[in-house]
């Protein structure tokens, strides 16, 4: 058993898609430096959108002493708007939860956009062109709140997951070759 894990953007995704693949990332086991998507994935974030103000990151701890850590992609701070580069949206309702643990992060630390209201966040395709507005709405938060709870006692637990139903984008995944190979 594990202390109290930190919980990130990235690792709530993963935990979205896969709660087998949160696990081991968790516990330090990268597969993602021999995956060519996540290879691309990482050129296209580092080519596209240049000129924006990169990687910006946040931590919070809150007050039962769970630790959270995220990693914004790009930012347009004076217009209230986060973004997240993506490859494909094959991934997008977990890409959606992403960005909106971001957004929650700015409200946690009282970060307002200018005028005072609440960050929005976008997600950016820039291979397909295309952007998807996300928003955090109270509801969407108590869900976020939820999966977060479920994450952290899922990263409590000491065996992984069993692998999950062999779906389409497991082709993709860095970790297809432990669970399936």
């Amino acid at each position: 058993m594990i202390g109290k894990p930190t919980l990130t953007g990235m690792l709530l995704g993963y935990y979205l898609l896969c709660p087998r693949k949160a696990w081991l990332s968790q516990r330090g086991l990268w597969m993602e430096q021999e995956s060519q998507a996540v290879q691309l994935g990482r050129l296209l974030d580092e080519r596209s959108y240049q000129r924006a103000s990169k990687q910006l990151d946040l931590e919070v701890e809150l007050p039962e002493g769970t630790h959270l850590r995220g990693r914004i992609d790009w930012a347009e701070l004076q217009q209230g708007v986060l973004h997240e580069t993506k490859k494909g949206r094959a991934c997008e309702e977990a890409h959606k939860w992403q960005l909106r643990f971001y957004l929650w992060l700015l409200k946690l630390c009282g970060v307002q956009a200018p005028g005072g209201g609440p960050f929005t966040g976008l997600l950016n395709y820039p291979r397909l062109r295309q952007t998807v507005a996300v928003e955090l709405r109270p509801t969407e938060e108590q869900q976020l709140q939820q999966y977060l709870h479920q994450l952290h006692q899922l990263l409590l637990v000491s065996r992984p997951p069993a692998r999950c139903t062999r779906r389409s984008f497991c082709k993709k995944c860095a970790f297809e070759e432990l669970c399936y190979g």
